[in-house]
């Protein structure tokens, strides 16, 4: 598990590199797009930006979420996203 979220957070800060320039730790809890509750970290991603990174993910792990039965609209979390390309390998 620890592979497949350095992975992700590689990915992340690849997608979004003014996240690792000011210094924005990603945590597990931190929300893709928009905060669901009060004080909760958000990378604030576009939904390009989200396809980017399934993307970039799919094909680091060669797999491919649709064949998993993920639904990418349940992955509203950076750990939401490690969890499912772990269950997906």
């Amino acid at each position: 598990m620890t592979e497949v979220w350095n992975v992700v957070t590689r990915a992340i800060t690849g997608i979004r590199p003014d996240l690792g320039e000011s210094g924005t730790v990603i945590t597990r809890d931190a929300a893709l797009f928009y905060a669901t509750e009060t004080g909760q970290p958000v990378l604030g991603l576009d939904s390009m930006e989200a396809l980017e990174l399934i993307t970039v993910l799919e094909r680091e792990f060669g797999v491919e979420l649709a064949e998993t039965g993920i639904r990418i609209t349940d992955l509203r979390t950076a750990g939401d996203v490690a969890d499912a390309m772990s269950g997906a390998l």
